[in-house]
């Protein structure tokens, strides 16, 4: 049995250096996406077959970018992955966000066209549903991205203290709320129209005003200014 077990540990061993080798001389691009994902397991199982928990975890969600953004109590029901190895993927997820937001500093919204295109450009997964505030200071210019990945906008399952305690710390003067319908067309459903109107007056009593709702769907992007609804709310 001890023989057996050591023939494992040393297999599992070689196939941990085999990866990492194949990354160092290669490069990141030369690794499919549970290979990416396997090495990141590696810092979080000192033993464990990273291999098939990363198969398991890109067959369960459907890419590497949606396991990242996926909800902490979703990753723990995968086999082999506990609530801190789930923390630590939610976290990177975030961590990369956090950095995306610093690179589209100099971004400027200058129309709804601008807005759209920089949505296609951000929010290219449409498979796991969220919510995101755009935040934007005084001259238009993006200063953050307040991310409610968990969020059910349809539910009206929005943490607004979360998002008015973020647009204070970062001085922001307007907002675009974006969220999706990974499972349906790009248009806004009466939910989405009544919680929008909440979430413009509540915006507006701190002095954020509410210049779109972009909703990104499987057909493609619907603007709710665009489309003249709420014509009385934006700003």
């Amino acid at each position: 049995m001890v023989n057996c077990m050591q023939n494992k540990e040393n297999l599992h061993k070689g196939h941990r250096q085999r990866l990492l080798k194949k990354y160092f001389e290669n490069g990141i691009n030369s690794l499919e996406e549970h290979e990416i994902l396997e090495i990141l397991l590696f810092f979080a199982f000192s033993r464990c077959n990273t291999n098939e928990i990363s198969h398991e975890l890109i067959r369960n969600f459907g890419s590497i970018g949606n396991v990242l953004n996926a909800p902490v109590d979703e990753i723990s029901k995968i086999k082999g992955i506990g609530e801190s190895s789930a923390v630590l993927l939610r976290f990177l997820g975030d961590f990369i966000e956090c950095f995306r937001t610093t690179d589209n500093s100099s971004v400027k919204f200058t129309s709804i066209e601008k807005v759209l295109e920089f949505c296609k450009l951000r929010f290219t997964n449409t498979e796991t549903e969220f919510c995101h505030f755009l935040m934007l200071d005084k001259r238009n210019y993006y200063v953050a991205c307040i991310s409610l990945s968990e969020c059910h906008f349809s539910s009206v399952n929005i943490n607004l203290k979360t998002v008015l305690m973020k647009a204070f710390n970062v001085n922001a003067s307007s907002a675009v709320i974006v969220h999706n319908h990974p499972d349906s067309a790009a248009k806004a459903s009466n939910s989405d129209i009544k919680n929008t109107r909440v979430i413009a007056k509540t915006l507006n009593a701190l002095n954020i005003g509410l210049i779109d709702h972009v909703i990104i769907g499987t057909d493609g992007y619907y603007s709710m200014r665009s489309e003249n609804v709420l014509e009385d709310v934006w700003k």
